[in-house]
């Protein structure tokens, strides 16, 4: 059998040993793909466009799901959002802009740019958001770092916008924010820093590696440890020159960060950062990227799956929608790609839902999602999104169409006799499940055009036939959309020696 490789479409075809194609497929193991699904939706939609969403456990273990869009932020209740703004219409979040959103304790506190105050709302106690006391100054993005509140890219009322700069609580408690220099405020431990290289604070992470936090800047990444007063703590610059150039590309799992960087995906582990996607993705995700919609990539883990997806808009987006998403699974550093248009994209994690209150989706024959899926049952995380029509959706729709294209051989790889003709009587996938057709690329020499036969149907016996004389040759494996199947591994060759040059 013929394996369809790791998924490496920045090699050249003649010599990648992986698969040249893997769209709309995850990374299953390290000998299968397994089908892409479809968004299912679970709620009735919102108006606008979602900029931000998260979900939290308050500490009773009740769920709780928040999002906002440029104007309100949202709760999601039984069966539907509500609106929870400090009033109708309250914000006004930029285009460019988003809600980041953090925990402390049973609070949620949001922010979203330079032009509202940042907000609060305490799980289990509050009816609305209102602004987060204590007239901490507006920032674009927020974190938890130890035993403080910080905020980045500032704009206070003295300085005006310092984007290199983060400011954070008084220890344990986010709604007092001292003035700085006071001796309430050295007292508290409450102070700002601004960080001198690495341009704009893009994302702060808390408890990473070893280290209580990670500061992304643009260009670089700073190392965050609690030292105590009178300096706090201690910002040490590990990664210079190579920041994150998307705010929202950054995503925690466990004691890593994954994140987009301008020379490609990285993770980092709280002291260095490695490189994921060089000689594999890069060039193949900065080609397809649409560079004037960055700021509206969003990442998420599947903790089910142990994969991170980046949602992108790809160069064939409309409006800058996101339209693509690229995948890669950590435990076994393999890739894919899809074709999934969202708002963004999340982890979410369900309340939990009893018939009783099901009852509030409407008619059960009308929800799209099934039942056995993880959305219905409390406590269990799984990957969401906001799909096109701003949408709270599950990834448990159907199969997409799939495609996996096998590295190319030749005389070599199959008889160790370069330059041998081949005859390709047919191929047999390995895929358990499906309606499978079967494509033929081949050319003569590792310069020549390709050319392609089919294509082809499978026969009873799961093989698609062929009657081609070529040296090289790559098979292509397409599932149609909508079927059942779980593991596509390779194929089969009925290849045989047609001669010599």
């Amino acid at each position: 059998m013929l394996q369809f490789g790791e998924f490496l479409p920045d090699q050249s075809d003649y010599t990648n040993v992986g698969a040249t194609d893997a769209k709309n497929c995850i990374p299953l193991t390290n000998k299968s793909y397994a089908p892409l699904r479809d968004l299912s939706p679970v709620i009735d939609a919102l108006t606008n466009r979602i900029q931000g969403a998260v979900s939290m456990q308050e500490s009773d273990g009740t769920q709780h799901t928040f999002c906002g869009d440029n104007q309100n932020l949202f709760l999601l209740g039984s069966s539907a959002f509500a609106e929870i703004s400090k009033s109708t219409n309250a914000y006004t979040c930029a285009t460019d802009d988003h809600w980041d959103f953090v925990q402390y304790g049973d609070r949620a506190i949001a922010v979203n740019g330079h032009t509202d105050a940042p907000q609060s709302f305490v799980m289990g106690t509050s009816s609305d958001f209102a602004d987060l006391g204590g007239s901490p100054p507006q920032a674009k993005h927020c974190g938890v770092v130890g035993e403080f509140v910080m905020f980045g890219n500032i704009d206070d009322a003295t300085d005006g916008v310092v984007p290199n700069r983060v400011h954070w609580c008084a220890i344990n408690d986010p709604t007092d924010w001292p003035t700085i220099g006071s001796s309430d405020a050295a007292q508290k431990q409450s102070d700002r820093q601004d960080l001198k290289s690495g341009l704009s604070v893009q994302a702060i992470i808390g408890a990473v590696g070893g280290a209580d936090g990670a500061i992304f800047m643009r260009n670089s990444v700073f190392r965050v440890s609690y030292v105590g007063a009178p300096l706090v703590f201690e910002f040490k610059e590990v990664e210079r020159g190579r920041g994150t150039i998307a705010s929202q590309s950054v995503v925690n799992v466990g004691a890593f960060a994954f994140y987009l960087a301008e020379q490609g995906f990285f993770v980092f582990n709280g002291s260095t950062s490695q490189a994921i996607g060089n000689q594999k993705v890069d060039k193949f995700f900065f080609a397809d990227l649409d560079f004037n919609f960055i700021h509206r990539i969003t990442a998420a883990q599947d903790p089910v799956n142990k994969l991170v997806y980046w949602s992108y808009p790809g160069a064939d987006n409309i409006d800058g929608r996101p339209n693509k998403v690229i995948i890669y699974n950590w435990e076994i550093g393999r890739w894919s790609y899809g074709e999934i248009t969202a708002d963004l994209i999340f982890t979410d994690t369900s309340p939990g839902y009893t018939m009783d209150n099901i009852d509030g989706f409407g008619n059960i024959d009308a929800i799209d999602t099934t039942f056995d899926d993880r959305f219905w049952v409390g406590g269990l995380s799984s990957l969401s999104a906001f799909n096109s029509a701003h949408r709270l959706s599950t990834f448990t729709g159907s199969a997409l169409a799939t495609t996996l294209t096998t590295t190319e051989f030749g005389g070599m790889e199959l008889f160790s006799k370069p330059n041998e003709r081949l005859y390709v009587n047919g191929v047999r996938p390995y895929v358990d499940g499906g309606t499978i057709t079967v494509e033929l690329d081949y050319r003569d020499s590792p310069s020549g055009s390709v050319t392609t036969d089919g294509p082809n149907s499978v026969d009873a016996n799961g093989t698609a036939h062929f009657t081609r004389s070529c040296r090289y040759a790559r098979a292509t494996i397409k599932v149609a959309a909508g079927g059942t199947w779980t593991h596509a591994q390779g194929v089969d060759l009925d290849v045989s020696e047609d001669g010599t040059s």
